[in-house]
């Protein structure tokens, strides 16, 4: 584990150990999130990192704002992992926990949440959380899992802390933005992991393609990848 976390050089590398990490563990997807900065604002901008699509995250956006969504408060308050199961929530868990029970009733494949906080000297607290429907988490597989979550953190923190090659012609955003491309993300997709808008996304892909003159975004990607501008 730690001598292939050494290989990862991007967030993509990061982005396909995590799924691999994911499914190996019977889950669907995965979630990296920050502390909310703000109670007010809404969960998506605390999201580093996901492989979930962009409904789900919409789904659990509308439960309400980062006051009380409950992976936002899980966060805030939690220091140990925390195994949420969907099917379990009753009357008596908090509201929160309903309204998400609700909001993914519907979902296939998404009756265990489990949550790994974890914390950056620079950044604060932190979750790497993982989606899915599989049975309860073993002793075993709560201590395997959360020291993935740590280390596999920790790497993401390294790795999106370099700058972008000397030598490439890319910005810092054009780079990050194609780099999410070639992990198959779409530019909305892209736009709430980045915190940007999807016209901006749009606006600094199209950069690319004028840069390396290609006419579309498999191509950028292939010419990024063969020059080394993206790993």
């Amino acid at each position: 584990m730690r001598q292939r976390l050494e290989q990862c050089v991007s967030q993509f590398d990061i982005f396909r150990f995590l799924r691999e990490v994911t499914s190996l563990f019977g889950f669907k997807f995965f979630l990296v999130a920050n502390k909310p900065g703000s109670a007010s604002g809404p969960f998506s901008e605390a999201i580093v990192i996901t492989s979930a699509p962009s409904d789900l995250i919409q789904k659990c956006e509308d439960i309400a704002t980062t006051a009380v969504n409950p992976l936002a408060v899980i966060i805030r308050e939690t220091i140990l992992p925390f195994e949420y199961r969907l099917q379990e929530c009753g009357m008596h868990h908090p509201a929160r926990y309903q309204a998400l029970a609700a909001a993914v009733r519907n979902e296939p494949d998404l009756g265990c949440w489990f949550v790994v906080p974890v914390y950056d000297p620079d950044h604060g607290a932190a979750a790497v959380c993982f989606l899915g429907d599989r049975p309860p988490m073993s002793f075993g597989e709560t201590a395997e899992m959360t020291l993935y979550g740590h280390l596999l953190h920790n790497k993401l923190r390294e790795v999106s802390a370099k700058p972008a090659k000397s030598a490439s012609p890319l910005s810092d955003r054009e780079r990050e933005c194609l780099l999410w491309t070639a992990a198959g993300k779409t530019s909305v997709e892209i736009g709430q992991i980045l915190e940007l808008s999807e016209h901006t996304v749009n606006h600094y892909l199209n950069n690319v393609a004028r840069k390396v003159g290609a006419v579309n975004r498999t191509q950028a990607v292939a010419y990024a990848m063969r020059n080394g501008y993206i790993d």
